[in-house]
């Protein structure tokens, strides 16, 4: 539990891997944002979905889809707010990428 804003996860997925980095915790509601970093000096590209409830992959659930990101930049997302069981998932075509989801939780 986080009563101050820090870092709730980090995931560094295989190349072409769809891969949960966050699911909020029941009971909880979380304000994230997402920061994406490209740790390789060649241009990769990204994917970043938000499956409330963790339903299963959708294409309406995409906050980016295949997004270029130049070698060795970093992006990150607006502040956004999941419930108790939303699933941010991520996914790069290099495997060279970090997604750090940042935020804060809060009992509901």
């Amino acid at each position: 539990m986080s009563d101050v804003w820090g870092t709730l996860a980090q995931s560094a997925p295989a190349a072409t891997t769809l891969t949960d980095a966050y699911t909020t915790p029941s009971l909880k509601r979380s304000t994230i944002e997402v920061v994406i970093c490209n740790r390789d000096a060649v241009a990769t590209t990204v994917r970043l979905s938000y499956a409330i409830a963790g339903a299963a992959d959708a294409v309406a659930q995409y906050m980016l889809y295949d997004y270029a990101l130049g070698a060795n930049a970093s992006v990150s997302t607006t502040r956004f707010t999941t419930k108790a069981s939303d699933v941010v998932r991520v996914y790069s075509t290099s495997g060279n990428v970090t997604f750090t989801v940042n935020g804060i939780e809060e009992s509901v």
